[in-house]
C-alpha cells in the first residue's frame, strides 16, 4: 500500500503549472528534484522513486545518444505495460527523440508497415518479444533488450544526461491508428499537446497524493493520460500487469495499490459498473470514454460509489486523448450522455459543409482547436492538409482538426454527439476504419470482393460483419471459406479489427447507379450447428454458462460446442461472463480458463473438474492448424 499522506507532504511543493514551451522530461526532473523519495512507479512488489526514475532515464538517454540518436529521431518501444516501458519513454525524450509505441500483439504485416514507414534508429524490446522483430521484413533498427540494458544502467554511477534543447512544440511520439486508405496512419504529437491534457485542467484534478491506474497498452493513447497525468503532477503510477485480467482482479489491484484516479474505456466501464464488488475507498475519480456512453451504467456506478466523481470524456487521437468532458452527477436523468464542454487550452466549433459555424441546436461536423492538436500525420502531407484546416471564425483565423463526428451544441454550450459522417467506428475505445478491413479482404486471392459493416445489435453491442463474394471458380464455397478468410485477416490486422462473423454471398447487392447497396446487407443470424453429441445444455454448469453467454452476446440461443470467439465474442465480453460466473458460483475463477476453454461444453467440464474430451480437443487442434495454413497461404499470395 502506498502512503498517500507522505506523498502529499513530499511533493506538494513541486506542483506543475501548464507551460506550453516546456518539455515533459524537464517537468519530471523538477518532480525528482523537489521530492526525490516520492513514489513514481508501482509494479507488483517493486516501487521506483522519482529520483531513481530520473537517474535511470538519464543513464539510458546518455546510452541512446552514444548510439547516435539525435533530436527528432524516432525510437521504437516494442514492450508491454511495465516499469521498463516508462523508463525507456522518458529516456527517449531526454535524448531528444520521439517514441514509437509498438504493440506486441500486432501482426507482422502491421509492424512491417509501421517500422518501414518510420525507420526507427533503435527499438527497445523485452526478451519475450524481441525475436518477433526478426520476422519483420523492413526491420533495420538495432534491437535492444530493455530489461538487460536498464539493469546495467542501474549499476553505473549516476551522471546527468547531456542537455538536448527540446521545447513544447517538438515531437514527443508517433502513434498509429486505423486508416481509411487501407493502411494505418501515424499521428505526430508534441510535448505541448501532452502537457496540456493533464496540467492546469478543469475536468480532472491530479494531486501529489494520487495513485493513477495504468491499464492501457502503450500503443493506445489513453496511456498518455495515465502515464503523464501521474508523472507531471508528482503522483504515483500503478501499473497493472500485462496479463488477462478480470473485474475482480482489477478491483483487488485498485484496493491494494490505493488507486484514486482511473480511466476506463466505455465498454470496460460498463462491465465495471455492473460487476465491481466490494468498496474502493481511495477511488475518487473515474473517467470513461472511447464510445457512446451509457447513462444507465453511469447512474448505476454512482449509486454504488456515491463519493466518486464520474466523467464522460471524448477526444480523437489527433487532439491528444481528450478534447471535451462531461461530469455525470447523481441527479442526471437524461437518456443520453453528452460529451460535455471543451477542456482547458482547447476550442470547439460545429461546422457546416462550407466549414462555417452553425448556431446552437443545429447539427454539423465537430471541429477541435487548441494546444492539443497534433503536428499532423507522419509522411502524409495530403491527409494532414485535408484533416487539419485553418478557417475564419468569430475568434479569428484558427487551426482546427475536422473530427468527422456529427454533433450539436445544446443551449448551455454542451456538446451532444450524434454519430459519424464516414465509415469510422469505435469499439471498446479502439478506432476502426471499416475501409481498412475491406482493403485487406480485397487482397485475398479467393475473393472477388468483400464488404464490411458494423451492426448495432443492442445497447453497447456492436458487431463487425464481413460479406464475402468468392471468385467464380469458388462460387458456392463451403462453410470453411469464412473462417479461413478471417484466419488470414489475423495475419495482417490487429485482433480488435477482425470481423466477428462472415457471410458468403454469390453477389453483392447494387443500387441503380451500380454502387454496393449496403442497406440490403442485413446482420446475419447465428445458425445452430449439428453436433453428434447434441448441443443442448444438460448439466447445471452448462445451463449457467449458456445463460451468461446469451446475455453477453445478445443471442437468443447458443449451442454448447460453438467457439465463443467464432460467435463474435470479445475479450471484454468474456470479462463480463467471468464476473457473472464468479458471482453465481461464489468463488474465484482464473479468467485464463475462459480463454483456454472457449466452448460451453469444455469450460463446464473444466469447472466441474472433468478431463477434457479427447475427441473435441483433437478437433480444436485440427481447426487451429487449418487456420495457420490459411494465414500462410494468404501471406504467400499477397506478397
Amino acid at each position: 500500500m502506498i502512503d498517500r499522506e507522505s506523498l502529499k507532504n513530499a511533493v506538494g511543493a513541486a506542483s506543475m503549472h501548464y507551460d506550453r514551451n516546456r518539455c515533459l522530461h524537464d517537468m519530471v526532473h523538477a518532480q525528482a528534484e523537489a521530492a526525490p523519495q516520492a513514489t513514481a512507479l508501482v509494479f507488483g512488489d517493486t516501487t521506483v522513486s522519482y529520483r531513481d526514475l530520473d537517474r535511470l532515464s538519464d543513464a539510458l538517454a546518455t546510452y541512446l545518444i552514444k548510439l547516435g540518436v539525435r533530436k527528432a529521431d524516432i525510437v521504437g518501444l516494442f514492450l508491454p505495460r511495465s516499469l521498463n516501458a516508462i523508463i525507456c519513454k522518458l529516456a527517449i525524450l531526454k535524448a531528444g527523440g520521439a517514441y514509437l509505441p509498438l504493440d506486441p500483439a500486432f501482426p507482422i504485416e502491421h509492424l512491417d508497415h509501421v517500422i518501414g514507414e518510420c525507420q526507427p534508429k533503435v527499438i527497445f524490446a523485452d526478451a519475450a518479444h524481441g525475436e518477433t522483430l526478426g520476422s519483420v521484413p523492413s526491420m533495420a533498427a538495432r534491437v535492444i533488450e530493455a530489461g538487460a540494458i536498464i539493469a546495467e544502467m542501474a549499476n553505473r554511477a549516476h551522471a546527468p544526461a547531456p542537455a538536448v534543447k527540446v521545447g513544447g512544440d517538438d515531437l514527443a511520439y508517433v502513434m498509429y491508428t486505423s486508416g481509411s486508405t487501407g493502411r494505418p496512419k501515424g499521428t505526430m504529437i508534441s510535448h505541448r499537446s501532452i502537457a496540456r491534457v493533464v496540467l492546469d485542467q478543469t475536468y480532472v484534478d491530479f494531486r501529489p497524493e494520487d495513485v493513477v491506474l495504468h491499464t492501457a497498452t502503450i500503443a493506445f493513447d489513453a496511456s498518455t493520460f495515465e502515464i503523464w497525468g501521474a508523472l507531471l503532477n508528482g503522483s504515483a503510477l500503478a501499473i497493472m500487469p500485462d496479463t488477462s485480467f478480470s473485474v475482480a482482479r482489477l478491483c483487488d489491484f485498485m484496493r491494494t495499490t490505493g488507486v484514486s484516479i482511473t480511466f476506463l474505456t466505455t465498454g470496460l466501464f460498463n462491465v465495471f459498473a455492473d460487476h465491481a464488488r466490494g468498496p474502493l475507498p481511495k477511488l475518487r475519480h473515474v473517467l470513461f470514454g472511447g464510445d457512446v456512453g451509457s447513462a444507465v451504467h453511469a447512474r448505476r456506478f454512482l449509486e454504488r460509489h456515491p463519493g466518486c466523481k464520474l466523467t464522460n470524456a471524448y477526444g480523437p487521437t489527433e487532439t491528444t486523448v481528450f478534447a471535451t468532458a462531461f461530469q455525470v452527477l447523481p441527479n442526471f436523468s437524461d437518456k443520453e450522455l453528452p460529451i460535455g464542454k471543451a477542456i482547458a487550452h482547447t476550442g470547439i466549433a460545429v461546422l457546416n459543409e462550407e466549414l462555417r459555424e452553425v448556431g446552437r441546436g443545429i447539427e454539423g461536423q465537430l471541429a477541435i482547436s487548441g494546444d492539443g492538436l497534433a503536428i499532423g500525420y507522419f509522411k502524409r502531407p495530403e491527409l494532414t492538409a485535408e484533416k487539419f484546416v485553418t478557417i475564419d471564425t468569430k475568434n479569428g483565423r484558427t487551426r482546427y482538426y475536422l473530427t468527422g463526428d456529427i454533433a450539436f451544441l445544446q443551449a448551455d454550450g454542451t456538446v451532444a454527439f450524434k454519430g459519424r459522417r464516414d465509415r469510422q467506428v469505435k469499439i471498446n475505445g479502439k478506432r476502426i476504419e471499416l475501409d481498412e478491413i475491406e482493403a485487406a479482404l480485397r487482397r485475398d486471392p479467393r475473393l472477388a470482393d468483400g464488404i464490411v459493416l458494423c451492426h448495432e445489435q443492442g445497447p453497447n453491442l456492436k458487431r463487425i460483419v464481413a460479406y464475402l463474394c468468392p471468385k467464380e471458380d469458388r462460387a458456392g464455397a463451403g462453410p470453411d471459406l469464412g473462417p479461413s478468410v478471417m484466419a488470414a485477416l489475423r495475419a495482417v490486422l490487429p485482433a480488435y479489427m477482425i470481423p466477428s462473423a462472415a457471410v458468403i454471398v454469390d453477389a453483392l447487392p447494387l443500387t441503380p447507379a451500380g454502387k454496393v447497396d449496403r442497406s440490403k446487407l442485413t446482420p446475419p443470424a447465428i445458425e445452430p450447428i449439428a453436433t453428434p453429441m447434441g448441443a443442448i445444455a444438460k448439466s447445471r454448469t452448462e445451463e449457467l454458462l449458456t445463460t451468461l453467454w446469451q446475455d453477453a452476446l445478445g443471442l437468443g440461443a447458443v449451442e454448447i460446442d460453438r467457439n465463443f470467439f467464432d460467435l463474435g465474442g470479445t475479450s471484454l465480453q468474456l470479462m463480463e461472463i467471468h464476473a457473472g460466473l464468479e458471482t453465481e458460483l461464489d468463488h474465484p475463477i482464473d479468467v485464463v480458463a475462459l480463454f483456454r476453454h472457449p466452448t460451453i461444453r469444455e469450460l463446464a467440464r473444466h469447472l466441474d473438474g472433468k478431463a477434457p474430451d479427447p475427441i473435441r480437443a483433437a478437433a480444436a487442434a485440427q481447426r487451429a492448424a487449418l487456420q495457420q495454413k490459411a494465414i500462410s497461404q494468404f501471406r504467400r499470395s499477397s506478397s
